[in-house]
C-alpha cells in the first residue's frame, strides 16, 4: 500500500511534524509507540514532543518497506531506518513496525515500534 508508505515517510519530515493539523490527521487518537530507545509514548506525549522539536541537522532514511494485511482495514507496515546527519554519516539503525487503521475516511497510525538493529547497506533513493 503505497499510501501508507507515503504517510509514514511524511511523519519523518520536520515540516509535517510541526503541522498539528497534519499530525492529527495522520496519527490516531489512541496512538501508542515504543521508541527505538525503549521509551513509550501515547498520542498526547507524541504531540508534545513534536511541538517542541527543533529543525534537525539531518534526516530519516527509510527502506525495505513491506505491508501485511492484518484485517480488512488494518495493515502492518515494516521497514528499516537510519538517521543520516548533515555530513552524510548514518547511525541509529532500526527495524520499524507500524500499524495503520482505516476509519472509513482516512488511514491513521495507531501503533509504532522501533528496535535497534545492526548497520545495513543503505539503498539509494530514486
Amino acid at each position: 500500500m503505497d499510501l501508507l508508505i507515503e504517510q509514514e515517510i511524511a511523519l519523518h519530515q520536520f515540516d509535517i511534524r510541526q503541522n498539528m493539523a497534519e499530525v492529527t490527521r495522520l496519527i490516531h487518537p489512541d496512538f501508542r509507540e515504543v521508541g527505538r530507545s525503549g521509551t513509550s509514548f501515547d498520542f498526547t506525549a507524541m504531540l508534545d514532543m513534536m511541538a517542541s522539536e527543533q529543525a534537525p541537522n539531518g534526516y530519516v532514511h527509510s527502506q525495505d518497506f513491506e505491508t501485511m494485511k492484518l484485517e480488512e482495514r488494518v495493515f502492518l507496515l515494516l521497514y528499516k531506518s537510519a538517521w543520516i546527519d548533515d555530513a552524510g554519516n548514518a547511525r541509529h539503525f532500526a527495524k520499524r513496525s507500524s500499524i495503520w487503521s482505516f476509519d472509513g475516511e482516512k488511514w491513521q497510525l495507531k501503533y509504532h515500534q522501533g528496535t535497534p538493529c545492526a548497520e545495513f547497506q543503505l539503498q539509494k533513493i530514486t
